[in-house]
């Protein structure tokens, strides 16, 4: 009797298996997230109890960021300068979106007060990558995966790193007393022995995600749920473990969805047609020029042109062999 092996690689606190053949085993991807040295990065698990798109879709867009997350939040509660400021002064962003090497890619722009204009920059990548915004673009990396588990059943793996001090939007104090929900722990169910056994939060549908109805009726919580991961849950799962998409009426915020949705199927038909393989399938160094997060610049620069300039000044992660050559 022989055991199946396949090809494992230890990263910084994630193991990364093949499943193909040895002899064709691709390098692993160089998403940032992945190579900040252990003790500068942050790891977390959680299942949704939905189809990996939708868990993903959430992540891609932003316009909800200034209602289900800020929606107790009034210009008042922010002092001048913070980084969450422009989302309540307009919560609903235009936005632009480009295909690019590793999967799509949006820019979510609105004028500030002091006439600078805003970006908040993410990013879609294959497989099942989403690089969200929330964090300084120039200081913080993150990826987090939608690993599909079956049909209606997916695990989140997100990795968050950065350089000392460095913050996400939520981590910055507000006035009043107030805060952006981020950074809460999760609380998890005891392990069991089946296949859904690990990394259940206690908050789920069964209790209403521990909906906290005076927080929300005196407007402490838009949603009365605790935490963005737990909110953003709690929206997901409740569309059903694989929405209908025919009661869907698309609108223009929803612009990275439907791009990252033609990109999904193009690449799936061009695989099934011609045996094309996607994105980063062989390439680990598609991922490189993934950086995610918020700055502001002049209005007249071009969104591109202004995310290539500030990628030149951001604190880059790359592997340990290839730091040491610099």
């Amino acid at each position: 009797m022989k055991a199946k092996a396949y090809p494992v690689i230890e990263r910084n606190g994630l193991v990364w298996i093949y499943m193909g053949s040895a002899q064709e085993a691709p390098g692993v991807p160089d998403i940032e997230a992945t190579l900040v040295p252990e003790g500068q990065a942050q790891i977390s698990f959680l299942q949704r109890e939905c189809n990996w798109l939708q868990g993903l879709e959430g992540d891609i867009d932003t316009s909800h960021f200034g209602f289900l997350h800020a929606g107790s939040l009034e210009l008042d509660d922010f002092p001048d300068g913070h980084p969450g400021r422009h989302t309540i002064v307009n919560r609903a962003p235009e936005y632009k979106v480009a295909d690019t090497d590793w999967g799509t890619m949006y820019g979510a722009y609105r004028k500030d007060e002091d006439g600078q204009m805003s970006w908040r920059v993410a990013h879609f990548s294959f497989p099942f990558w989403a690089h969200t915004p929330n964090q300084e673009f120039t200081k913080r990396v993150v990826g987090k995966a939608w690993v599909p588990m079956d049909d209606a059943h997916t695990m989140l793996v997100s990795v968050f790193g950065g350089t000392a001090g460095s913050r996400n939007i939520s981590n910055v104090p507000l006035k009043n007393g107030k805060v952006i929900p981020g950074g809460e722990p999760i609380e998890y169910l005891p392990n069991s022995t089946d296949w859904y056994g690990r990394w259940r939060p206690t908050a789920n549908a069964a209790n209403d995600y521990l909906i906290d109805r005076d927080a929300q009726r005196k407007n402490l919580i838009y949603s009365g749920i605790r935490g963005i991961v737990m909110q953003d849950q709690a929206i997901t799962e409740s569309m059903g473990p694989i929405t209908d998409h025919a009661f869907e009426h698309l609108a223009p915020t929803d612009l990275m969805i439907a791009r990252t949705r033609r990109r999904l199927l193009r690449a799936a038909r061009a695989f099934a047609e011609t045996g094309q393989l996607p994105p980063g399938a062989r390439d680990p160094r598609v991922y490189r020029g993934i950086r995610s997060g918020a700055f502001h610049v002049d209005p007249a620069t071009d969104w591109q042109q202004a995310y290539a300039d500030q990628l030149k000044i951001a604190t880059r992660w790359v592997r340990p062999h290839e730091q040491a050559a610099e």
